[in-house]
């Protein structure tokens, strides 16, 4: 894995890459921003897999510019040109894949396939996302991942203030796209109808961020759309189960390569 710098119209954006073989694009979920994980470094062995950190979160700079959740789609595409890459496979977990299914419906023709790891972003009769932002960790914890243990993945090496500082940092720019309307688009469940790339939906069983009801939802609006579900997970299932979450979502995307 290398890391480096670029900048995406103005944006300063930190970006993790690494592998070999046909473009992947990482979209990470709020709180995984530069964490290099077992599920990456498996994916990596087939493709090129690209992990920017969203803006405002884990070293790319805020841009004031975006306060809807478009603006995110858009700066992705315009990543897109920057690395001069005309198609990719688009992996999205959670807050990353509701911003890939923003891509998706406005650019399938970019994608060579769509892989949507639980993802938020649209509303779903009789479920309400619960209320991450006032959660104290322990809580937060328990609502996203089925063990608990899981989450030490993402825990950072140390307390202290600048961490805290980042976590507000990211926090502060999550919100300022996700508050209101809470975690979801209200256009955007219309819009799905106009994604054709070939996509398919991982989702944790004990989900309870967006429980298995969501994966129906998002099923049935995305044509042709494949459900695959993860016994021993929560909202993460790409950190829970990563060696399998790795090779279902590798081979459905090896499937979609051009030629095959």
């Amino acid at each position: 894995m290398t890391e480096r710098a670029l900048t995406v119209r103005g944006v300063s954006v930190r970006l993790l890459s690494g592998g070999d073989g046909p473009a992947l694009l990482f979209l990470h979920a709020a709180g995984g921003a530069g964490r290099w994980l077992p599920f990456h470094e498996q994916l990596a062995r087939r493709f090129t897999l690209l992990f920017p950190s969203h803006p405002g979160h884990g070293g790319s700079a805020a841009a004031d510019w975006i306060d809807h959740i478009s603006d995110l789609a858009f700066h992705y595409l315009d990543l897109l040109d920057e690395l001069r890459l005309e198609r990719v496979h688009l992996v999205g977990a959670s807050f990353g894949g509701w911003i890939a299914a923003e891509i998706a419906v406005m650019a399938s023709h970019r994608l060579k396939s769509l892989v949507l790891i639980d993802p938020v972003g649209i509303k779903v009769d009789g479920w309400i996302y619960p209320f991450l932002f006032a959660m104290e960790l322990p809580q937060l914890v328990a609502t996203v991942f089925h063990d608990p243990m899981n989450a030490l993945a993402l825990a950072p090496a140390d307390l202290g203030v600048d961490t805290l500082v980042e976590l507000s940092r990211e926090r502060a720019a999550l919100a300022r796209v996700a508050w209101n309307p809470y975690l979801y688009n209200p256009l955007l469940k219309r819009r799905l109808c106009r994604i054709t790339a070939p996509t398919l939906l991982c989702w944790g069983e004990h989900d309870r961020v967006a429980p298995l009801q969501c994966a129906r939802a998002w099923t049935a609006e995305i044509a042709g759309a494949r459900l695959e579900a993860f016994a021993g997970s929560g909202h993460v299932p790409h950190i829970e189960e990563p060696a399998r979450a790795a090779a279902v979502v590798s081979e459905f995307c090896a499937g979609h390569e051009e030629g095959r």
